[in-house]
């Protein structure tokens, strides 16, 4: 009976988790639409300043209340501004790759990110990775290549998505480490108040006053999204293993595929549609691989307990 309720619980918080992922993946695809929209007439710096301004103040409303300035008290400081910075540095990246091309087209390149979290957790987190799970990795790398064409007919803005995946990857390696310590409240708002202090000081030098309602609507609306979006993705490693959450993230490509579709009349061409499709079954493979490890691993304990 015991044993039936703790699985109830732990089926529970699962769902949680990965319905928290996939209503942040839902945010983030809507934030890609409103960077890519607002890169076409203003300065990616400016959106990047906006996102982190924005996210900073939605942060103190939601969460100063409820926490006070105990919001700011951390028991990994270091480790949240470096993980801050490898955020905004993913954020920059991301943002001026979306001035040059399309969302499909960034979001594909993106989903690198879990096979680079898989090769780095071997020299990182001295995890053991299996001749299966490398050979995804190299498969899914060889799907970027496709996508970026190195040599011929090379996209060298897809560099900058590439570059922003990387980032991405230690921004992932430390919200998984770091959960265990700080609520996602206080990693989300310390989060914000780095971007917002590292970018503020060069904001004269790129400020453009936004014309038009709809521009100063989506200007504040990063904010929200960005906010609220990272607030959810971190709650969501609070619920559920890393492992089982790695699938939902491919979601992303299909949010960024319609909205580029409807919204700026973009579709992703057949070279970017195979090195998408091989770079998500690759992803897949790896996350399947990872459950079964997680799973042998579970019941080899329980073996040794009993």
């Amino acid at each position: 009976m015991i044993e039936n309720s703790s699985t109830r619980r732990i089926e529970g918080r699962t769902v949680a988790g990965i319905s928290l992922m996939l209503l942040a993946i839902v945010l983030f695809s809507c934030l890609n639409g409103s960077v890519k929209w607002l890169t076409q007439d203003y300065d990616p710096l400016m959106v990047v300043w906006a996102r982190n301004m924005g996210a900073f103040a939605f942060m103190l409303a939601a969460f100063l209340p409820k926490y006070g300035f105990a919001l700011f008290r951390t028991e990994r400081p270091l480790g949240q501004v470096v993980r801050a910075i490898f955020l905004l540095g993913s954020s920059m990246l991301y943002f001026f790759g979306l001035s040059y091309m399309d969302m499909a087209t960034g979001a594909a390149i993106q989903l690198t990110g879990p096979l680079m979290v898989t090769a780095l957790s071997v020299p990182l987190l001295k995890e053991q990775v299996g001749w299966r799970r490398w050979l995804a990795v190299i498969v899914g790398f060889i799907g970027a290549l496709i996508i970026i064409r190195p040599g011929f007919d090379m996209r060298w803005a897809a560099l900058l998505f590439l570059a922003s995946a990387f980032c991405s990857t230690f921004y992932a390696i430390f919200t998984r480490h770091l959960s265990n310590y700080d609520n996602p409240a206080t990693a989300a708002t310390v989060a914000a108040a780095v971007g917002v202090i590292a970018i503020t000081p060069a904001v004269p030098f790129f400020w453009e006053t936004p014309q038009g309602i709809l521009s100063i609507f989506l200007f504040f609306l990063v904010g929200i999204l960005a906010g609220a979006g990272h607030f959810l993705l971190t709650s969501a490693y609070r619920y559920a293993e890393a492992s089982t959450l790695a699938p939902f993230s491919y979601v992303h490509l299909l949010g960024a595929a319609v909205i580029g579709f409807f919204i700026f009349d973009h579709f992703p061409d057949l070279w970017t549609c195979v090195g998408a499709s091989i770079i998500v079954t690759a992803g897949l493979y790896v996350a399947h691989r990872e459950r079964l490890k997680i799973r042998s691993e579970t019941i080899s304990r329980k073996n040794k307990s009993d």
